[in-house]
């Protein structure tokens, strides 16, 4: 078990921290001993611990017996730690002093963190403040510069390699399912409902324009196929026919998405009112951000999506700052599908610091706006859902959007190169565990765009790397259901931990797995069976070698 000393303000950033890093802690008592020691405050308790880790950009007592001096470096700066780069956005320091370095500043090569030998332990001294570094990222989040870099999974990594360095082994609940090595999202926000209702007005002329003349200059480029050019072509000139009627829409495309998802069930973000922009947060109406579609005109398609399994969210107007206009909004989508809503994703992704609060208010279960609209990655630094201290609102993280890799004017790839850059996050999610959450927008297989092969593609690169497909709120369930285990009656001398599910067993969602981590070794894995245990049942007693006994 960790043992953890932190200043009482750190508290809930503390206890969310370990919920994404799940592995048996507790605030530390005095007289205990730990399996490691978690300090970004100073005590005079005496724990006793094998391994002792100390954050902080401020001296620590512990700084004296080992002579070490402290200089204040710029921030934000670059660590790196074992081939990987990650940001610290607070305060840091460079370190003077004996012992390994461990952490290197990028730019002037200073130590940003050491490992001593005092006594048979093993001391790690780092000069940053941790679960600073862990707000931050949850209610800032990173600019997109740093976008590619997962810093909080890093940071979770960097802890249980120092636990591990003292030969004492890890227990943990990864965050993934067993069978796999993490969750996919297929999520689609449907901004665009049809070319029909936009006869004649900007979004229409825009369509002509790029079809006609940009996706020639794609192909020229080498980045869109002449059949697509071909396709866009034949697409304008059926304009007038499908404006009469007379011709199907080649903007509506769910069952295009059904037809490549082949059954798997994806979550639709649908926007509740037309013609209504909302409020940017500038405090000004968005011209240009209200929809033409009324999703009663709509209904066919979404009891198809719901006899598929699809889950069906809102794509929020007003809901990031107005919690009576999010409840308004959510119930609408609500009695249009005739199902319960329980996620919502922002229209053009505004989002506020108060906008958690505000979207629990409203009756939401998670979020999933936490993206870029010009960069992909990680905005919070992490593949897991998480939430933020002082709600019970989940943020599910979005990584990958379509329009902010291919469009001209944001990152502009090419399908190839974009391919490449999902790869690299898909890359990490399988190695990591979490969700790896995509919005492939509704309109983007289809004329102008032809992004269809590409998503293919990306299908099967999740299939291949062990993905579990989930719609956004069974993701966010199952993290739900992780969260509600909690270790008890540890007992470190017969190396014995137990695990208690407090929650409901989750239905069909799939178990859990018990880890034990080991210096040197794989980890092993056990299955915490959930499914059809009551409360009181849901109990699994593993040895440390991860045996069920």
């Amino acid at each position: 078990m960790i043992g953890v000393i932190a200043e009482k303000r750190e508290q809930a950033v503390v206890e969310e921290f370990f919920e994404l890093f799940k592995t048996p802690w507790e605030f530390a008592r005095e007289g205990k001993r730990y399996d490691a020691l978690v300090m970004t405050a100073d005590t005079a308790d005496r724990v006793n611990a094998p391994v002792v880790i100390v954050y902080g950009s401020g001296h620590r007592g512990l700084d004296n017996p080992f002579a070490i001096r402290m200089n204040e470096s710029q921030s934000p700066v670059l660590l790196s730690w074992q081939g990987r780069r990650f940001p610290i956005y607070g305060k840091a320091v460079t370190l003077d002093g004996p012992g390994e370095a461990v952490l290197v500043h990028d730019g002037d090569r200073g130590v940003g963190g050491v490992r001593m030998a005092d006594a048979g332990r093993q001391i790690y001294r780092f000069g940053f403040d941790l679960f600073q570094e862990v707000e931050h990222l949850l209610r800032e989040g990173q600019p997109e510069g740093h976008a590619a870099i997962p810093a909080l999974d890093f940071h979770i990594d960097l802890l249980r390699e120092c636990v591990l360095s003292a030969d004492v082994p890890l227990v943990e609940i990864p965050p993934c399912p067993p069978g796999h090595r993490f969750i996919a999202c297929l999520t689609h926000d449907v901004d665009f409902v049809g070319i029909r209702p936009h006869r004649f007005d900007a979004t229409m002329f825009g369509f002509v324009y790029r079809a006609l003349f940009e996706s020639a200059v794609r192909a020229l480029r080498g980045t869109l196929t002449w059949e697509k050019v071909w396709k866009n072509w034949k697409a304008v000139v059926s304009l007038p026919g499908i404006f009469l009627g007379i011709q199907k829409d080649f903007l509506i495309q769910f069952d295009r998405y059904a037809e490549m998802e082949g059954g798997l069930r994806s979550t639709y973000y649908l926007v509740p009112f037309k013609s209504r922009p909302g409020m940017s947060p500038e405090g000004r109406d968005t011209e240009g951000r209200g929809v033409k579609y009324d999703i009663d005109a709509i209904t066919s398609e979404m009891k198809k999506l719901v006899h598929r399994g699809c889950e069906i969210g809102l794509h929020g107007i007003d809901a990031w700052h107005d919690a009576e206009k999010g409840s308004e909004e959510r119930m609408r989508i609500q009695r249009a599908t005739g199902t319960g809503v329980d996620g919502v994703r922002m229209h053009w992704l505004f989002f506020a610091g108060d906008s958690p609060r505000v979207l629990e208010q409203a009756g939401f279960l998670y979020d999933s706006t936490a993206g870029y609209n010009e960069a992909v990655g990680y905005l919070s630094g992490t593949s897991q859902p998480y939430r933020l201290p002082g709600t019970n609102l989940y943020e599910l993280p979005l990584h990958v959007m379509d329009t902010a890799l291919l469009s001209p004017g944001r990152m502009g790839l090419s399908e190839e190169d974009a391919f490449e850059r999902i790869r690299e996050i898909v890359s990490h999610v399988s190695a990591a565990g979490g969700v790896f959450t995509l919005n492939w927008h509704h309109r983007s297989v289809g004329p102008e765009r032809f992004w269809d092969d590409l998503y293919v593609r990306i299908l099967e690169e999740l299939r291949k790397n062990g993905a579990f497909f989930a719609t956004a709120r069974d993701a966010v369930c199952w993290f739900r259901k992780r969260r509600s285990a909690v270790f008890w009656d540890m007992d470190e001398q017969k190396g014995i931990a137990q695990v208690r599910l407090e929650g409901e067993s989750g239905g069909e969602l799939p178990d859990l797995i018990f880890r034990v981590h080991k210096r040197g070794g794989d980890p092993e894995d056990t299955t915490v069976a959930g499914e059809g245990l009551s409360v009181a049942e849901a109990v699994q007693e593993f040895s440390a070698e991860g045996t069920v006994r």
